[in-house]
């Protein structure tokens, strides 16, 4: 089963909430109760799609951080993160208005190309995928639109799982 991605808009005060969310809870009669998925759809809404696989996006970052100096793998809630990723074994990352003002502008999609985007991807992946340049120019897209939607108060949590 392929990963998928998801870019969920949140209070940040609702980010304790998440994090006690994100472990199951026992019930009266020994199976736990996961209010997880739950909870995200409750206190936030999606904010960007993404129609390909989310694994594609761990490549995507990766070629960010390097090739661009845009790094969306570090906030001021990296602890949380970690802790999220490590609880739900689905990575996550939180985007923050920081994030926004960074690198917003840097991820214009005329800024990329297809081609170069396709090449970082056979080689970080040691593949031959001839379209795979697709893929990663339309998360630059969600990504985008999820650090367009940020508003004062509030945060993306982006998970790839």
């Amino acid at each position: 089963m392929s990963a998928i991605a998801s870019f969920i808009l949140m209070p940040k005060t609702e980010l304790d909430g998440l994090r006690d969310a994100a472990i199951p809870k026992k019930s009266w009669f020994g199976k736990r109760k996961d209010t997880y998925y739950e909870f995200l759809t409750h206190h936030g809404r999606e904010v960007a799609e993404y129609e390909w696989p989310g694994y594609v996006l761990a490549t995507l970052l990766a070629y960010l951080q390097e090739e661009r100096q845009i790094d969306l793998m570090r906030s001021e809630f990296g602890d949380l993160s970690a802790f999220l990723t490590k609880q739900r074994g689905a990575t996550h990352f939180i985007f923050t208005e920081s994030h926004k003002r960074a690198y917003l502008a840097q991820l214009a999609a005329e800024l990329f190309s297809e081609a170069q985007l396709r090449d970082y991807y056979n080689e970080f992946n040691e593949t031959d995928e001839a379209e795979a340049g697709k893929p990663m120019l339309d998360g630059i897209g969600a990504i985008a639109q999820s650090l367009q939607s940020l508003e004062d108060g509030a945060v993306v949590v982006f998970i790839i799982g």
